[in-house]
């Protein structure tokens, strides 16, 4: 297998272990509080970070990091807190299929931002990908239900906090892809993780209980501590890795897929019920991802015939 299709089946894996995060969440969120389990997740994760990157010691020194302390911390400030923890207050306020479809404008930000700043291409592939990829996500998420169609002024700031946090995720994709120029993605991964978890512990005696630290059960540790492991140490050095192969702004794209194994999860694991207009909204988001990708596929399948 070639390094661009490891590089494919790495974000994939990533989007998988990120829209499962959203179902655990869910399970425990009675007893845990969001900007809590947020705070939790990353400072569980830090320990085993450190560990792996004391692994790869040899091939990064610690001066590369100090070198690029500054893009790294952009890359820690932008995504592990002011997203996830604006992303989640912003849930408490707004429905989830509001959430989870604004959560599908990062893309959108992305490619903004990659042109001028990584010099990406604005492909025609790439527009029109995003825009199927975006309408998909729109037809899994959204339900026209009476309840949901009342004009509420608290779910309306909650979409705009929502959306906050989708311009900041994207700001972490593409500080991600500077830093991992110059620092390996595990290293990455594991400094901008530590630059964040201060500021989310604080947010976290803000805006949540942190006394329920005190009281959570065994299941709510175990979820949390999987969530750290899996979701975060393993999918985050997975999606750095994938950039080093992907541009920036089409793995932003492929987030996209978070959507369809939401709800694919969310049927097996909380046994919720699936209508057909997302089931569609599943194949066209699979078919803009598709898209988005076919013109960097023909450019890597050449290169590799020459």
């Amino acid at each position: 297998m070639s390094r661009i299709s490891w590089a494919y089946l790495a974000i994939i894996i990533t989007t998988v272990l990120w829209s499962s995060s959203l179902i655990f969440a869910k399970i425990i969120f009675a007893e845990v509080g969001p900007v809590v389990f947020v705070a939790l997740r990353y400072t569980l994760a830090c320990p085993f970070l450190l560990a792996v990157t004391f692994q790869y010691k040899k091939k990064q020194t610690l001066a590369d990091a100090k070198n690029n302390w500054k893009i790294l911390m952009i890359a820690g400030l932008s995504g592990p807190f002011i997203s996830q923890v604006l992303q989640y207050i912003g849930l408490e306020l707004t429905t989830a299929s509001d959430a989870l479809l604004l959560m599908n404008l990062t893309p959108i930000f992305a490619v903004i931002l990659a042109a001028p700043i990584l010099s990406e291409k604005l492909t025609i592939e790439k527009i029109v990908g995003l825009i199927l990829a975006t309408i998909g996500a729109a037809l899994i998420v959204l339900n026209a239900t009476p309840e949901f169609m009342a004009f509420d002024i608290w779910r309306i700031l909650g979409d705009l906090i929502v959306i906050v946090s989708t311009f900041f995720f994207a700001i972490n994709g593409i500080a991600g892809k500077i830093a991992i120029k110059s620092v390996d993605a595990i290293s990455t991964t594991f400094y901008s993780t530590l630059f964040a978890v201060p500021f989310i512990w604080i947010s976290a005696a803000l805006f949540d209980d942190v006394t329920v630290l005190l009281t959570m059960s065994i299941q709510a540790w175990l979820v949390v501590i999987w969530v750290a492991l899996a979701n975060t140490v393993i999918a985050f050095i997975l999606y750095y890795e994938s950039m080093k192969h992907i541009e920036a702004s089409l793995v932003q794209i492929m987030l996209n897929l978070i959507a369809v194994w939401g709800v694919v999860l969310s049927i097996v694991v909380l046994h919720e019920v699936v209508t057909y207009f997302q089931v569609l909204g599943g194949a066209i988001t699979v078919i803009g991802v598709i898209i988005a990708q076919m013109k960097q596929i023909r450019r890597r399948h050449n290169k590799d015939h020459l």
